[in-house]
């Protein structure tokens, strides 16, 4: 599996033509990748590290730290 961001996709650059089998080629394609599930939600990440930070009332503040980094990270997709 690999994860794309769909939004960057031009149809009308895939699917040239002013044809309507161009049109409803492009409205397919489009409709087909946005009916798929999302792979990776990072707003669900970032809950599952809050949550897992407090979890434990005794964390190690160390623990924190590293899951703040973790949080960053994953929110920036490893982009620095």
């Amino acid at each position: 599996m690999r994860l794309i961001d769909a939004d960057k996709i031009d149809f009308g650059k895939v699917f040239i033509g002013a044809s309507d089998f161009a049109k409803d080629t492009r409205e397919a394609a489009q409709k087909l990748i946005d009916e798929q599930p999302t792979a990776y939600d990072v707003d669900k990440v970032v809950e599952q590290l809050e949550k897992a930070k407090y979890e434990d009332e005794l964390y190690p503040c160390n623990l924190a730290v590293e899951i703040e980094e973790a949080k960053q990270i994953v929110k920036f997709g490893g982009i620095e």
